[in-house]
């Protein structure tokens, strides 16, 4: 062999090396491309407002409301379904075990105090779950609230459809708007505004759909939800399937709300709204399906309001309407050249920056207002001290005050610096996009 080598290296002659080709994975990803056969899939969100404490606090009509809806996702047979406000694992313990024949696959994304409210239910299999939760949900001490002990997430799981197709979807409920005039969770709502959209923008790579559900608790004029759309380049499925006016004129509500505006809550066809809200239609379309191509092209055929009243009875299956949608997954279609287009990122981008930034402003003050409180309540135990009479009635009080100095101290010096790091973080995260 030495010799023949020798020979040939003489006479110059090489002998040239012949590679075997290299099959890149990105190679199967375009042949598989572009033979998928065209698919139907159908996929349903609602948030089931099902509260699990006694009345007042708990959910009206809870109980047989979730059978109800256990009902429809059977009767309907859709091929995903996303749920909010689904508490108590319990329930949807319950709830999967009514559904399982035609639903095989769930899946609950655990959080917080009370979970998160958040599952998801496929007659496909689930091949992978991922659970972020947001930085920055509301205040452990505004009890009423209950959003912080909710822990509120975005849920992902990557569904395989037919062996071969793989859908990313995604189901969230972010922080709930009490006071539009004088929003104290305007910050926390719009640093998860852009977790969310960063989540997407990041776990969505590789995927073929790109689906994204949940009760945003956001209208379509909101900074978030166009922050959203535009930075993680999603399509509202609402808007692409009705016409509606031009969406100029930020802040004039009135375009955005009513029923025939796709408005998911406080409706005045339903019978948990307030009486107040039943007398007008001022409903808020709060409640959403966003979606975008993958590596497939994905085609909306229809986007629809369902789940409202519950058939034959006169009450309706939740506080909230759910939205169904159909899509069709073909390789002929793009919505990329869609007349429906993203606002520019960057303005949305620097007014977030704002608001945030505000937000951190306002815990720098309250931190300091809480320490005063805390020095006022020692105050006051150190000034007991000092009176005899009643003794068990000043003991009562003191352990009180000492309650309360203890809340106060923790609020300021944990509490509201937890809160100012993670508005911080926020603040630089999109600060580091804006300087690229």
């Amino acid at each position: 062999m030495a010799s023949e080598e020798h020979e040939s290296l003489e006479s110059g002659q090489v002998e040239e090396e012949v590679e075997e080709p290299v099959m890149r994975r990105e190679s199967f990803a375009a042949l598989r491309r572009d033979h998928v056969a065209p698919r139907q899939l159908r996929v349903v969100t609602l948030n089931a407002w099902c509260l699990p404490q006694p009345w007042p606090i708990g959910s009206t009509d809870r109980v047989h409301r979730l059978e109800k809806i256990g009902q429809y996702m059977i009767e309907e047979t859709y091929d995903i379904v996303g749920l909010q406000e689904l508490w108590s694992y319990q329930d949807y313990v319950r709830l999967s075990e009514q559904v399982s024949s035609i639903y095989p696959y769930y899946h609950y994304f655990h959080s917080g105090f009370t979970g998160s409210g958040v599952c998801v239910f496929s007659r496909h299999p689930i091949i992978s779950t991922l659970t972020s939760r947001y930085s920055l949900n509301g205040f452990a001490h505004h009890i009423h609230r209950g959003d912080w002990f909710g822990g509120k997430v975005v849920g992902l799981t990557e569904i395989e459809v037919d062996g071969d197709l793989r859908v990313n979807f995604y189901t969230t409920h972010l922080h709930a708007e009490y006071d539009r005039e004088n929003d104290l969770y305007l910050p926390h709502r719009t640093a998860q505004s852009f977790e969310l959209a960063q989540f997407v923008r990041h776990t969505a790579r590789g995927a073929d759909v790109v689906i994204v559900t949940g009760d945003l608790n956001m209208e379509p004029c909101d900074l978030g939800f166009r922050l959203i759309l535009s930075h993680a380049k999603l399509f509202d499925a609402w808007r692409m399937s009705h016409e509606v006016e031009s969406e100029d004129g930020d802040g004039e509500l009135l375009k955005y709300r009513g029923i025939a505006k796709g408005g998911t809550c406080d409706r005045p066809d339903n019978c948990y709204s307030k009486k107040a809200l039943r007398a007008v239609d001022d409903s808020k379309r709060i409640d959403y399906m966003l979606f975008k191509s993958g590596r497939c092209n994905v085609k909306l055929e229809e986007c629809e309001i369902t789940l409202n009243q519950i058939p034959g009875e006169e009450i309706n299956y939740s506080d909230h309407v759910g939205l169904r949608a159909r899509f069709t997954i073909d390789d002929r279609f793009r919505h990329e050249k869609s007349l429906n287009t993203w606002e520019p990122n960057r303005p949305l981008l620097i007014e977030a920056i704002g608001i945030v930034a505000g937000g951190e402003r306002r815990a720098r003050t309250d931190r300091i207002f809480f320490f005063v409180l805390a020095v006022i309540c020692l105050i006051l135990i150190l000034g007991s001290l000092f009176f005899e009479v009643f003794p068990m009635g000043f003991a009562v009080f003191r352990f009180a005050l000492t309650i309360l100095g203890v809340f106060f101290v923790w609020q300021g010096l944990i509490g509201l610096t937890l809160e100012r790091k993670a508005l911080k973080a926020a603040k630089q995260a999109i600060q580091q996009i804006l300087n690229n």
